[in-house]
């Protein structure tokens, strides 16, 4: 276990590399909350992947993603083996660094307005992510072995979260409908919604190594991927077990789109939609500002006006 001047030191280093970005996901970051918090000094933007069922302190100053996987308690727990989505929205009630990240399988298109509903209540921001299969899971669908209590709960050719082109529709339809609805609470993108729920994969796959090269999300110099125990990991992505094949995850989708397309800079109207899908890109992955602006990290204070919350069981 590294200690807290080995991360200080780690982050220094990284700091003097040039990046200028932090982003912490894994098991669960909620859980060493003086890492986090070490980091602001050397990163002046952070983005941090939580299930939100502990609060981080309000001293870290970065963009919260809290992971959401379904909006009611049934299917959370089938989904996850216990209901967290009530408490995570309570936690994180009013947080203004906070944003809600609705993963989106086969059981849980139907909950996008009853989600959206519920964040707008509790002064939350939407945004969506769509279930994307592990070679993992596809393998063992292939062999048609059962489900366990650990990892596939539901797993057979007719009960799995795999999306067909069908409930692809559905979702581009009603995520559309709850943009246009409720503009304030759903922060996500017109054009980024068909480019995600097409029918056809959204990256190209090397064939002989089934590996999506282009895809924003790779770990390539200059960008590193660090375990906890502060040793770099050689990986494909973030997720590194994920199909690039089918994957429509919303880290791969939204850096995919950094760099503008030929078709992005065919007319005004196309490059002026790039445009808007990288504000809305900014707005999910930072911190905004109470100007509407996109702010470097800074230590927060009681001049944030960030609510107090009691614990929650």
């Amino acid at each position: 276990m590294s200690s807290e001047e080995e991360w200080k030191r780690f982050y220094s280093a990284e700091s003097a590399r040039g990046v200028s970005m932090a982003y912490f996901v894994g098991a669960e970051p909620a859980l060493e909350p003086k890492r986090l918090m070490a980091a602001a000094p050397f990163f002046p933007y952070g983005n941090i992947g939580t299930n939100g069922t502990i609060r981080i302190p309000r001293e870290v100053p970065y963009r919260i993603g809290v992971s959401v996987w379904a909006g009611d308690d049934s299917t959370d727990r089938l989904l996850r083996g216990g209901s967290v989505f009530r408490k995570a929205l309570e936690i994180y009630k009013g947080d203004r660094r906070a944003i809600m990240l609705f993963t989106l399988s086969r059981k849980t298109i139907d909950h996008i307005p009853k989600m959206t509903q519920a964040c707008r209540d509790h002064g939350l921001p939407l945004t969506f992510n769509i279930y994307s299969p592990t070679t993992s899971f596809l393998n063992k669908l292939r062999e048609n072995r059962p489900h366990d209590r650990d990892f596939f709960r539901f797993s057979t050719h007719s009960d799995n979260p795999l999306l067909s082109a069908e409930d692809l529709n559905r979702i581009r339809h009603l995520i559309s409908e709850q943009m246009d609805a409720y503009p304030e609470t759903v922060i996500y993108d017109h054009h980024y919604n068909r480019l995600m729920s097409a029918p056809q994969p959204p990256h190209e796959v090397d064939r002989q190594t089934g590996i999506a090269e282009s895809c924003g999300s790779r770990i390539v110099e200059p960008m590193r991927y660090y375990g906890a125990d502060l040793q770099q990991k050689a990986v494909k992505c973030c997720t590194p077990d994920v199909d690039c094949r089918s994957c429509r995850l919303y880290s791969g989708g939204w850096s995919s789109r950094f760099v503008p397309s030929a078709t992005d800079l065919a007319t005004i109207a196309s490059f002026e939609a790039w445009l808007k899908t990288m504000r809305t890109l900014g707005r999910i992955f930072l911190l905004p500002r109470e100007d509407g602006c996109i702010s470097p990290a800074k230590p927060l204070s009681a001049a944030d006006n960030l609510p107090e919350f009691a614990g929650v069981d």
